[in-house]
């Protein structure tokens, strides 16, 4: 096993894949969302993409794109609830009903928005289908979630950007989360396969 090589195949997928998530988590960090329900909510997100990419690629299963697309649903009506909760009462901080309520929506937005990881996970995983290479491709995607989640989180409380961040954080996060989920669905279902 070419520990180097997988190590370097995994990051260049987790980057390709998730590059747009270190927006969507500096947005829900500046929103007020707690740091360890953000954070519990994308490992929970990256952590089912690993599952499916495994299970997919030992069973040869093929999960059509319009399946996926479907997710678009979820970034949809978070956002409306949002905008809703945002109308509602301005000044305060978001309310989450229940222990978990924010890792939750993390993860479903975190899931929605991964068409993409699903279709580089299957068959990297089934390329790298060796128990040692599962174990190392599943390892470096979740020491690099907690990269990304640091990484936002610091962009977040950096003072040049934190001001910025935290004033128009929770204004645009319901259309940005409406935009995105808007867009999987286009590409599910608007997009020539």
């Amino acid at each position: 096993m070419d520990f180097a090589a997988i190590i370097g195949v995994a990051v260049a997928a987790f980057v390709a894949t998730d590059i747009d998530d270190i927006f969507i988590l500096m947005l829900l960090f500046s929103a007020g969302y707690p740091a360890r329900q953000v954070v519990a909510g994308q490992y929970l997100g990256i952590g089912l993409f690993v599952a499916i990419g495994v299970l997919a690629s030992l069973v040869a299963l093929v999960v059509p794109p319009y399946v996926i697309g479907l997710m678009g649903i979820a970034p949809i009506a978070i956002g409306v609830k949002k905008l809703l909760e945002l109308r509602k009462n301005d000044d305060e901080k978001p309310v989450l009903k229940g222990r978990n309520a924010a890792a939750l929506s993390v993860a479903a937005v975190t899931f929605a928005n991964g068409g993409d990881n699903i279709a580089v996970y299957v068959p990297l995983f089934a390329s790298y289908n060796a128990a040692g290479e599962i174990t190392l491709l599943a390892a470096m995607f979740m020491a690099m979630t907690g990269a990304w989640c640091a990484v936002a989180h610091y962009l977040v409380k950096h003072p040049l950007v934190a001001a910025k961040m935290h004033r128009i954080g929770r204004a645009i996060l319901p259309f940005v989360l409406m935009g995105l989920g808007a867009h999987i669905l286009a590409e599910a279902f608007l997009v020539p396969s």
